[in-house]
């Protein structure tokens, strides 16, 4: 049999499938959508069943294709059928092009509705208002640390965190020209962009001024209207403002790794494998640290983060943001909690939410 006729063969096939699939995916959405209509809640988003659905693809997944190629299809297979029962408005820190906006995608598909914001305050407040169903917010990075509007804005909105997400972060310098002048531009970028940048910029631009903005997409906005001006932003932001990428991947460290969390006003039910966010603010007195660290350690809970900023309520006060695996329902954390409210320390629970990558 000649070749053509082999790939005409082969080709049938894959047409056969596709058919099959597509009866199976519009079969899918009927059946989460008479799922939805026999909850007893208006919540379509339930954090704690993708998680389980996701680990259960994982553990019978026979590739060839990979767990993470498997996980991107049904993300997109679940974002769509949730779409049927209601189209969720997700708020981020815009404008389209940034690393939330990414995030965005990662965590809820692409069968939403997008609300670019023009700052994280602003975020949570579409949260809080009910203009958005859900927001993504960065919380942290692997070498540049805490966001700290981020955990300002959580200390001060009653919203609880949904979920997280962790993104390699991969930093391009872009523009109108494929080589950069001599002399005479800047580079705008975030304030963090550019702290993750330093060594390079260092190197290779050391004496151009660089211009921190309110984003990396607004870099590249800034970028596409005046030929001096130079972005760091992600490739999407080159793909979105057509702009050219002179040199890709300048961050210094090749791990950076952007944490960002889902926020709303929903909290999540247990997986088995979570992590929970509490927010304690002590007085300034000897040993109030190691009053909140020791009951953590004597409940054998896994401390996965810890920062803190001043109170913004009593001079010299300080509130603490820990992260620990489990979930605030488990046996263990509830006895953590009653230990920590012994300390006379205001305690605030962030959330309970599914591990990232889990």
């Amino acid at each position: 049999m000649s070749e053509k006729k082999e790939l005409d063969k082969i080709r049938e096939k894959i047409d056969e499938l596709d058919a099959e699939l597509l009866q199976l995916l519009n079969r899918r959405s009927s059946l989460a959508m008479e799922a939805g209509k026999r909850k007893k809640e208006e919540v379509v988003y339930r954090p704690e069943r993708e998680s389980f659905i996701f680990k259960r693809l994982k553990k019978i997944n026979e590739g060839p294709l990979d767990d993470k190629q498997i996980i991107n299809i049904f993300k997109e297979i679940i974002s769509s059928c949730r779409a049927r029962e209601k189209e969720m408005d997700i708020a981020f820190l815009g404008p389209e092009g940034t690393y939330s906006d990414s995030a965005v995608k990662e965590n809820f598909g692409s069968s939403i509705n997008k609300s670019p914001t023009q700052s994280i305050e602003e975020v949570f407040e579409a949260v809080k208002k009910g203009k958005s169903d859900y927001g993504i917010v960065p919380i942290e990075n692997s070498t540049e640390g805490p966001i700290n509007v981020t955990l300002d804005c959580l200390a001060d909105f009653d919203i609880n965190i949904c979920g997280e997400v962790e993104m390699v972060i991969h930093h391009s310098l872009m523009g109108l020209n494929k080589a950069l002048p001599k002399e005479g531009f800047e580079i705008h970028g975030h304030e963090q962009t550019l702290a993750q940048c330093k060594n390079w910029l260092d190197s290779y631009c050391p004496n151009v001024k660089r211009i921190a903005v309110s984003s990396n997409a607004q870099a590249a906005i800034n970028a596409k209207k005046f030929t001096d001006v130079f972005a760091i932003a992600g490739s999407l932001a080159a793909e979105r403002y057509g702009l050219d990428i002179i040199k890709g991947n300048i961050e210094d460290y090749s791990g950076n790794t952007t944490r960002f969390i889902s926020i709303g006003l929903q909290e999540v039910k247990s997986t088995g494998d979570d992590k929970t966010s509490l927010l304690v603010t002590t007085k300034n007195e000897s040993g109030a640290l190691y009053n909140l660290l020791k009951p953590i350690q004597k409940n054998g809970l896994n401390l996965t983060h810890i920062t803190y900023r001043p109170s913004k309520v009593d001079k010299w006060n300080y509130s603490f943001f820990f992260d620990f695996e489990g979930h605030k329902d488990d046996k263990k954390v509830k006895n953590l909690l009653k230990e920590l409210a012994r300390t006379n320390s205001e305690i605030k629970i962030l959330g309970s939410y599914p591990r990232a990558g889990n």
